[in-house]
């Protein structure tokens, strides 16, 4: 499957493939904020945690703040190559902030699983209100 790559400015790129969309927006240098609509069936390869990494070698560690509110569960395959970034990366990042959809219950509980396997602790903060993932932005933009 094919990965439509578009940079829609100087600060945003939007990575879509197969009805999923990954979309990057450096708030700051050192700030990313990823937005994932869609259902991530693994159709990305690395290119979701490519430009993460991406945006580390050009700032150093990142503070992550990823907006799932609008995304549907990823797939296993998905799931541990997330789990095992963070669990690989941690001195990359400053602090990973994942906003989860109250009323999805798989997603949320995917997310927890992440956060415990990847033996993040305090790095990985799992929030169900946009409000305080707003402030979270603000805090760290």
């Amino acid at each position: 499957m094919s990965i439509e790559r578009e940079q829609i400015n100087a600060t945003t790129l939007r990575l879509t493939s197969g009805g999923c969309s990954f979309t990057y927006e450096r708030l700051k240098p050192g700030v990313l904020l990823v937005t994932i609509r869609g259902d991530d069936h693994g159709q990305f390869g690395t290119a979701t945690i490519d430009e993460v990494n991406a945006e580390f070698e050009r700032f150093g560690p990142l503070a992550l703040l990823v907006d799932t509110t609008e995304a549907s569960g990823p797939t296993t395959a998905v799931m541990e190559a997330w789990t095992a970034y963070f669990a690989a990366n941690r001195k990359k990042l400053k602090t990973v902030c994942i906003l989860v959809n109250a009323e999805s219950k798989l997603l949320h509980l995917t997310v927890r699983i992440v956060k415990h396997l990847s033996g993040t602790g305090g790095l990985l903060q799992i929030v169900d209100e946009r409000k305080a993932f707003e402030e979270m932005a603000r805090r760290n933009a």
